[in-house]
């Protein structure tokens, strides 16, 4: 019974049990996965990024508060890049609900803060391209021309202005260019063979949701109705590898948590806080734990010029 009740109530033993809130067979989320430089970095670490293309380089990152700060790098003064903290918001389990069927309970919100923690590393990067775009690379309707939808014109021109950054691309595109791509045939009325235009350009198209997602325990639009995004994904090392780099820190897990969570003793990237019980949850007391997942990162426009957008309205 006293083992029972230990393994329970302990703020550690939960942290423990629900492990790394990551997904071993994704990673990462499908946007970080497609378009990012990735990487780790130790828990004592610093991450430094060095201008390869000009005396005088602009770099874009995240801060903590996920607004976009700009530095200026040059080949003498490399950027060093600060992590932030990331949290997800705090959920809570009833400890009768963690009597009853512990393990599937917090397996359950461990895919929750999984998805928290995910929606933010998205967010971060779809701000960090929209700031970082330079002004010669962002392209609107124009009604004079006679389009009233996203075309092949649109797309050849947003790939011309980051060619010389890479040699594959993604398309990150909403739901109404989306459909704008898919009726090209319809609204144009060519025979175009819409799978091998995409081909022979190098372009993978990526769609992202752009209803209102929950990030923060508040709803966000990750991407505007009308907007899509071209990022060149080149892992070529002669043309300067990929735009975005995203880094995830190890955490040290003795230190923030007082026990090491994985058998191996593998430093985990993100961890959960397991808070005191009884919680006050919208104004009423609970007799639950809170859960709060956390990770550190950076994420930054390492090559602007590799990057484009579009504006349908």
């Amino acid at each position: 019974m006293d083992e029972e009740k230990k393994v329970t109530y302990d703020r550690f033993e939960i942290s423990k049990i629900i492990g790394q809130p990551v997904d071993p067979r994704k990673p990462y989320p499908d946007l970080v996965n497609m378009i990012c430089e990735r990487d780790t970095a130790e828990p004592e670490e610093y991450v430094y990024y060095f201008d390869v293309y000009k005396d005088t380089d602009t770099v874009y990152t995240i801060t903590s508060t996920g607004s976009v700060t700009s530095s200026a790098v040059t080949p003498d003064t490399p950027a060093a890049f600060t992590f932030i903290d990331v949290a997800s918001p705090e959920y809570y389990v009833k400890i009768v609900d963690l009597a009853k069927s512990k393990e599937r309970v917090l397996a359950r919100k461990k895919a929750t803060i999984n998805r928290a923690l995910n929606g933010k590393e998205v967010e971060y990067i779809l701000t960090l391209i929209e700031v970082g775009t330079p002004s010669a690379n962002r392209f609107r309707l124009n009604s004079s021309s006679g389009a009233t939808t996203f075309n092949v014109d649109h797309l050849t021109q947003m790939c011309d202005v980051v060619k010389d950054y890479g040699d594959s691309y993604v398309l990150l595109v909403s739901s109404t260019i989306e459909k704008d791509i898919i009726l090209w045939n319809w609204n144009d009325n060519k025979n175009i063979d819409i799978f091998r235009t995409f081909e022979k350009l190098g372009v993978k198209i990526q769609r992202i949701p752009n209803q209102w997602v929950v990030i923060d325990s508040s709803t966000t639009n990750l991407i505007g109705s009308t907007r899509a995004y071209l990022v060149a994904t080149s892992t070529n090392s002669s043309v300067g590898g990929r735009c975005l780099l995203f880094v995830r820190k190890r955490l040290n897990d003795i230190k923030l948590l007082g026990g090491v969570i994985s058998e191996s003793g593998e430093k985990p990237e993100r961890l959960v806080f397991t808070s005191p019980n009884p919680m006050n949850v919208g104004g009423t007391r609970y007799l639950g734990v809170g859960l709060t997942g956390y990770e550190e990162l950076v994420a930054a426009v390492t090559n602007s010029y590799g990057l484009a957008n579009f504006t349908r309205a």
